[in-house]
């Protein structure tokens, strides 16, 4: 199987200050204050034993703070429940200790008279600081990324539609450039729900105006940046027949046919959207791609793909 470099959606780095005011920095500022008497007159022992009751507590009962350790609530992630609870206690901890730190060291001032000028730099490098690098790396990762994209891929409205008669599921829409090996990674997340004649007819009159409309995909994707090639596979439940094809795509005439006064078509496009793109497919593998009035590819037939029952299975998720 070819590996190709697909496209990876990036979301920007996103930080709700009210939020993690509430749900953060003032529960630390309450507990700290509430810790520091407890070091002063009753100890170290007693201040630790405070904050794992605290942490305790806010990992049971303050279920806001999981937000912001999404690793912990990735579902991909190799945490199981059991492991994600301990180390998100433990990381609770760990911070309530370092907030406290700072306070240790003011009651050791104030009994002692004593104060270590290098401790209490760390200490604010640590609480403060670490958290401003790690806001500040994920911006840069996030923009450098998005800046890669921008360059390498096109944002392309991506319509597909196919004859009311047909009953067809959609596997697989993939564009390549061959030469860099960039792939758009297109989820197809709905099909085209279909009715038998009887049952379309007994829909009611907006119903069947609304499916007659509807197309079995309109979304936004992402095709790189000299595109030669379309990986399409589809089943056709009228035909009983399964297709997957590969197509050279036109990107250059797609590009022109966008802004045909343009200078510099490539560069106009960068991190900007195109005019739809339409996909159509036929009746025996028919494709064929337009925009508006002009047609990119034109394919009116496709020889069928034999697969087994079990790959019917395991690509459509039931059996014909």
């Amino acid at each position: 199987m070819k590996r190709y470099k697909l496209y990876k959606k990036v979301k920007p780095v996103y930080c709700n200050f009210e939020e993690l005011l509430a749900n953060v920095v003032l529960p630390l500022v309450i507990a700290s204050y509430i810790s520091y008497p407890i070091l002063y007159f009753l100890g170290i022992g007693s201040a630790i034993f405070f904050n794992v009751f605290l942490a305790l507590s806010a990992n049971y009962f303050h279920k806001d703070l999981k937000k912001y350790l999404p690793v912990f609530n990735d579902r991909d992630s190799v945490f199981t429940p059991a492991l994600s609870l301990f180390c998100s206690f433990l990381i609770i901890f760990i911070i309530l200790l370092i907030t406290d730190f700072g306070f240790y060291l003011l009651v050791l001032y104030q009994k002692s008279n004593e104060f270590n000028i290098f401790h209490f730099y760390s200490w604010l490098v640590i609480l403060f600081g670490l958290p401003l690098l790690y806001y500040a790396l994920k911006l840069g990762q996030y923009y450098f990324t998005k800046k890669y994209q921008d360059l390498e891929f096109v944002n392309v409205l991506l319509a597909v539609n196919y004859d009311s008669d047909l009953f067809l599921e959609i596997n697989k829409i993939q564009f390549v450039n061959t030469a860099n090996r960039n792939s758009s990674d297109i989820k197809i997340t709905k099909n085209i729900a279909s009715y038998s004649q009887k049952e379309f007819m007994a829909m009611k009159t907006k119903s069947r105006h609304y499916y007659l409309n509807k197309e079995g995909f309109r979304e936004m994707v992402q095709i790189p940046f000299n595109a030669n090639t379309v990986l399409l596979s589809w089943f056709s439940y009228v035909e009983h027949k399964y297709f997957e094809v590969e197509i050279y795509f036109p990107f250059k005439k797609f590009i022109d046919e966008q802004d045909k006064c343009s200078t510099d078509k490539f560069q106009v496009f960068r991190g900007r959207e195109t005019k739809p793109l339409y996909l159509h497919l036929y009746s025996n593998g028919g494709v064929k791609f337009f925009y508006k009035d002009a047609i990119l590819i034109d394919c009116p037939e496709n020889k069928e793909i034999t697969i087994s029952e079990e790959e019917k299975k395991i690509k459509f998720g039931m059996t014909f």
